[in-house]
């Protein structure tokens, strides 16, 4: 009679996606641009649509790597806008009437 096969573990790639913040939050960020497509949201709510586990801190770390979906406005008090848009060209679009 054979052995019964041992049970395998878990590989890195199922280690990354449950504690590698460099893997977790830009998958995040992306799966949220996805969901936006031709749309536009303020920063706060898009950091809600990252969803569940996303923080400000952990966001703001990652933020720069998707420089080309969003556009700062300025504000009427020191702090404006940051708005978030769920394709490269949509953000484009804006960035074009915003300065107009």
């Amino acid at each position: 009679m054979t052995e019964p096969a041992a049970a395998k573990g878990r590989d890195l790639g199922a280690f990354r996606a449950a504690h590698d913040d460099s893997y977790i939050v830009p998958k995040k960020i992306r799966d949220a641009l996805a969901k936006l497509e031709n749309a536009w949201v303020y920063e706060q709510e898009f950091i809600k649509l990252c969803g569940p586990g996303m923080s400000q801190t952990k966001f703001a770390s990652y933020r720069e790597q998707f420089a080309e979906f969003y556009l700062d406005l300025p504000g009427s008090d020191s702090r404006g806008k940051r708005i978030w848009c769920g394709t490269k060209a949509f953000a484009a679009k804006l960035r074009e009437v915003a300065q107009k």
